[in-house]
């Protein structure tokens, strides 16, 4: 570990448990995302249910930087990971969310090639022109300052349903890619969980 908390070393087959061990942990966080977004609108559950997208959008920034990492450390066989801005949560959000944005966009842009009259390009979210930093803490807790309780940035159930499916898919897809890779170095890595099938609003088990 090195004396600057924001740059992680971590031995190599040890970043590849801990990277699928993140990977997993985006899928329990998004399976806690479901359980609200599925649930009867009340009071809270949007804000709640973006506050585990926050949480979703940061822990998919450092996974894809991760797995990046240890993939280079594999091919250079190199004996540790070195993991710059981990505890970053503002940047890594950031990341995660342009990856996100990124695959829908793609998408999106194909669509509209192809002629789809309904297909439209995903503008920036509202939430990216507040602080970002701030964000979390004004959706988990109370603010005395009224400016600071409004909540119009946070995006629609649907909105947030889109970017969960990126997510998890790239969570699923990182697994697989860290088991491949793992093989070649004599480890067997692999993700805990993997899709639930017609368990409810419980995604992965």
């Amino acid at each position: 570990m090195s004396s600057n908390p924001d740059v992680v070393y971590i031995v190599r087959d040890e970043a590849f448990f801990t990277t699928a061990a993140l990977a997993d942990h985006i899928l329990e966080n998004a399976n806690s995302y479901h359980a609200l977004a599925e649930a009867d609108k009340f009071p809270g559950r949007d804000r709640m249910a973006f506050s585990i997208m926050l949480t979703m959008f940061d822990e998919m920034g450092k996974l894809l930087h991760m797995v990046r990492e240890c993939e280079k450390t594999a091919k250079a066989d190199h004996p540790d990971v070195r993991v710059v801005d981990f505890h970053n949560n503002s940047l890594n959000g950031r990341r995660g969310l342009g990856q996100i944005l990124e695959e829908i966009r793609t998408i999106e842009s194909a669509s509209v090639n192809l002629g789809f009259s309904k297909a439209v390009i995903t503008e920036e979210p509202e939430f990216l022109k507040e602080d970002y930093s701030s964000l979390d803490g004004r959706s988990r807790y109370f603010q005395i300052d009224k400016i600071m309780r409004k909540d119009e940035y946070i995006p629609t159930i649907d909105i947030m349903n889109r970017y969960a499916a990126v997510i998890e898919r790239n969570a699923i897809a990182a697994g697989n890619y860290l088991h491949d890779l793992g093989k070649a170095l004599g480890l067997w890595v692999s993700l805990e969980l993997s899709p639930a099938e017609k368990n409810g609003k419980v995604r992965y088990l």
